[in-house]
């Protein structure tokens, strides 16, 4: 039986906030929203969770053991957090409080109190700046993608592929069962350097993600003279 891929769309928020009662409306508000909401009371806590799991943060910037400012700086300083969306949303309204905000890498800049349809449309517009995709998990017949993180895994094991062979298998698993010529690969994952790159570097490329995938590779079927596809019968699973 031909299954299909199974898309699961989670945005992670977090919202660095100190006053508990704040932090909770925003909370249940955005989780209503559909996003999956996690919250910080203080700077260091805000510092420990955030990762690049995070899509979002709602940043306070009057918390307590490391202000707001500081925790912008110290994300913007990181390879990993440097590109995550950065909303302030505080009670300080001065100009040079903005401004500063603003240079440290905020994206945006909330003056409490707001309404929560304002603050909802704001994530919402930062979010789409930012390009964040709301495909946060792939699955299929035991494989499963993580997008944003360039990782596949196999009933949990982690395959180790290269930023390539992560490109390959996730436009083959997204639409299972359909063919795609060589040509088509070439520019769905190589884009503007399609032309400098060679059908023969495809197969060597297929073929290492063959290997990584052990059992699984024939899920993966090359269509002599055309090109492949991911064959999602499910009486193939290793």
């Amino acid at each position: 039986m031909e299954k299909k891929a199974k898309e699961i769309h989670e945005i992670q928020i977090l919202i660095a906030e100190d006053e508990e009662d704040i932090a909770e409306i925003t909370r249940h508000f955005l989780e209503d929203a559909g996003y999956s909401v996690d919250v910080a009371y203080n700077g260091r806590e805000a510092l420990e969770k955030i990762d690049s799991s995070t899509d979002l943060v709602l940043l306070d910037v009057m918390l307590p053991e490391i202000d707001g400012y500081e925790v912008c700086r110290q994300l913007r300083s990181k390879s990993e957090t440097e590109e995550i969306p950065v909303i302030f949303l505080t009670a300080k309204s001065e100009d040079d409080d903005q401004i500063q905000g603003l240079n440290l890498g905020g994206d945006d800049y909330i003056v409490k109190p707001s309404t929560m349809e304002v603050i909802l449309a704001r994530v919402q517009s930062a979010l789409r700046r930012a390009h964040v995709s709301e495909v946060k998990t792939i699955e299929l017949l035991g494989l499963t993608l993580y997008p944003k993180q360039y990782k596949a895994l196999i009933n949990g094991e982690n395959l180790h592929l290269t930023f390539t062979e992560f490109q390959l298998i996730n436009c083959l698993v997204r639409h299972p069962s359909q063919i795609f010529t060589r040509d088509e690969l070439l520019e769905m994952v190589w884009h503007d350097d399609a032309l400098t790159v060679t059908n023969r570097t495809i197969d060597v490329h297929m073929k290492n993600l063959r290997d990584k995938l052990g059992d699984f590779s024939g899920y993966i079927e090359t269509i002599w003279g055309i090109g492949y596809r991911f064959n999602g019968q499910e009486s193939l699973s290793g």
